[in-house]
């Protein structure tokens, strides 16, 4: 008599370790809402609910036919869920009934999908409108606080609308007057010898009279003897040489006009040509001359230097290509505008 051979079959870990269910036989109904199953019928890789669901043989971890086939041929060779190995698509199989199970819940799968593409649009709308929102917060409280560090420095009015500007949010007009968020301090003195309001490549210069000039030079100039300007550091001695002269002699009233002596010339050559067969222009152009000679000569402003004064009564004449740059960094190195004293001789013109 033949002996039976017995065979044992080997359970799996979730085999093991899943917990058996009575069946019911009765007519109990259990509710199930699909929001609590949508963690179940939702696949992995793709976050959307199941299709053509293929499971593991392994681990029976469910999920999209395409998703995980693609995921096997990018090199993955292990599940996704639990990292377990799979070796190829032979370690997965079909798993129809999980399909039926979902068409069976959702019978409508289109509808349901678009109500859900509608809700995740409403959500990611509202997100927007609250990143936004806090983004304008944001740059409303920094544009405050820039304001009260304008207030604290005395800053120009033309510089802190450029800051508000920032500070503009989505439902408010530009320009927003920002007066209700932070509070009006009282400002304070202003320090002595502080330039405001400079580009760091501007400077600020106060011109002063040598005290070689005379008296009645510097009388003559009047109020504008002490003279304040803003240029830029790139500027040399020379441009500012030729500025004092023109600037000067406009307050002293001296007239840069073309000399009579040669307009007398120019006139005696057309009377030269005009007169020639009278035999009258040889003595009226020396006549001419005799005139231009006994009239006073023009004044002009010559030899015009500027010198800067570190010690009192100690100056250091400036020379022709130094720039302003050059002139603070060698010679001025106090937070205060740059006082510089010119000096010149006043000459008849030849």
């Amino acid at each position: 008599m033949a002996e039976t051979v017995e065979k044992s079959l080997d359970l799996s870990l979730y085999e093991l370790h899943r917990t058996y269910h009575e069946a019911i036989t009765d007519s109990t109904k259990i509710a199930v809402t699909p929001k609590s199953l949508q963690s179940e019928l939702t696949c992995p890789i793709c976050l959307e609910m199941l299709t053509n669901t293929m499971t593991t043989k392994e681990c029976l971890h469910r999920f999209c036919a395409e998703c995980i086939i693609t995921a096997l041929r990018s090199g993955n060779k292990e599940c996704p869920t639990c990292r377990k190995k799979l070796v190829s698509k032979r370690a997965l199989r079909p798993d129809p009934n999980f399909d039926q199970l979902v068409a069976k819940i959702f019978p409508d799968r289109a509808e349901y999908e678009e109500q859900q593409e509608k809700a995740l649009a409403i959500l990611s709308k509202n997100h927007s409108q609250q990143l936004m929102s806090t983004i304008g917060d944001a740059m409303n409280a920094q544009a405050a606080h820039v304001k009260m560090i304008n207030r604290k420095k005395n800053l120009p009015d033309d510089l802190l609308a450029s800051h508000c500007q920032v500070g503009d949010g989505l439902n408010e007009e530009p320009g927003m007057d920002l007066g209700d968020t932070v509070p009006n301090r009282p400002r304070k003195k202003k320090r002595e010898n502080r330039v405001v309001g400079l580009l760091p490549s501007e400077i600020e210069i106060i011109f002063k009279p040598h005290i070689d000039i005379p008296q009645a030079t510097v009388t003559r100039i009047g109020d504008n003897q002490t003279r304040f300007i803003k240029t830029l550091l790139t500027a040399s001695i020379d441009h500012l040489c030729k500025y004092l002269k023109v600037t000067l002699a406009i307050d002293m009233g001296i007239e840069q006009v073309k000399p009579e002596e040669d307009k007398v010339k120019e006139e005696a050559k057309e009377s030269t040509e005009n007169e020639t067969e009278n035999g009258e222009s040889e003595s009226k152009k020396d006549d001419d001359v005799d005139n231009v000679k006994d009239e006073p000569k023009p004044e002009a402003i010559q030899n015009m230097k500027i010198h800067v004064c570190q010690v009192p009564g100690q100056y250091i004449e400036l020379t022709g290509p130094e720039t302003l740059e050059m002139v603070i960094e060698d010679f001025w190195k106090v937070a205060k505008p740059l006082e510089l004293h010119y000096q010149f001789d006043m000459e008849s013109e030849s």
